[in-house]
């Protein structure tokens, strides 16, 4: 999302629960991966049953249950590997 330019928070408790905020986009997701970007760069979380319980781009709020083994922060979308976000894939 292009003008949400919210603080970017991450709140992780007992690696079974995460909120996490200034969220601008949400790239995939699946039970083992969830690629976005957030105002700090991009982030994939990496675990077990993951799913997103609560989903708002608009205010950039993301919360997610399952759990949690590898978050990595990278500057740079990556080779080409996320070609739009999951609302755009939606409603093509």
């Amino acid at each position: 999302m292009e003008g949400n330019n919210k603080k970017h928070t991450l709140n992780l408790i007992e690696r079974e629960k995460m909120v996490i905020a200034g969220v601008k986009e949400v790239f995939s997701f699946d039970e083992q991966l969830i690629e976005l970007e957030t105002s700090q760069g991009y982030l994939d979380i990496r675990g077990e049953k993951l799913h997103i319980v609560k989903m708002n781009i608009d205010e950039g709020d993301l919360a997610i249950e399952g759990i949690v083994s590898e978050m990595v922060y990278h500057n740079n979308i990556g080779m080409g590997k996320k070609k739009g976000s999951i609302m755009s894939k939606l409603f093509k």
